[in-house]
């Protein structure tokens, strides 16, 4: 399981995803760039997109450049 979570950290993409839920949640408590969308969206707009950045990340089978 350790291994699992170790070699998952060592991804890019989850590192980016991590970085993205901080902001996230530093966002929903200032405000500051949900103020320019309209109401009904800022509930979901950046509490999605690091959830679909982790699930394109576990969908992927081999790095862009392999391909």
């Amino acid at each position: 399981m350790v291994e699992k979570i170790k070699q998952r950290l060592s991804s890019k993409t989850y590192r980016v995803a991590l970085v993205g839920g901080v902001l996230t949640a530093i966002e929903i408590n200032s405000g500051l760039i949900l103020g320019w969308l309209p109401a009904e969206y800022r509930p979901y707009a950046f509490a999605l997109w690091p959830l679909a950045m982790m699930t394109m990340r576990e969908v992927t089978n081999a790095a862009l450049s392999d391909k």
